[in-house]
């Protein structure tokens, strides 16, 4: 073995370029995997609606404490918490439905040929 002279660069650069020649690349999918599961957007939808109120519920009970102003500024930011957390949750339904679009477009595209 010690007799065995180690392979140089070149070799060993000619031998990958031949490697990759010979390779085709990866199967395709038929269909790719889905980009989120149904109970993880499920998830990510409750939390964009609940963090609206919980962040304008705490901004306006702050602003309260800190004015002396109870519980009119809670109340303001509990509903303009509520008013963001709704746009959120529009804004990312609005996101997934055009991704599912954008699939469904180009496994229509892929079936056709």
């Amino acid at each position: 073995m010690a007799d065995d002279p180690l392979p140089s660069l070149a070799d060993l650069d000619r031998r990958l370029k031949e490697a990759r020649d010979t390779v085709v690349g990866p199967p395709e999918r038929e269909t790719p995997p889905p980009t989120s599961s149904a109970y993880g957007s499920a998830m990510r939808l409750g939390v964009e609606f609940s963090s609206g109120f919980v962040v304008g519920g705490l901004i306006g009970w702050a602003l309260d404490r800190w004015f002396g102003t109870r519980p009119w500024l809670m109340v303001t930011f509990f509903f303009l918490g509520a008013a963001a957390g709704m746009l959120n949750v529009i804004r990312v339904v609005r996101r997934m439905q055009a991704e599912a679009d954008a699939q469904a477009d180009e496994d229509s595209d892929l079936k056709r040929g």
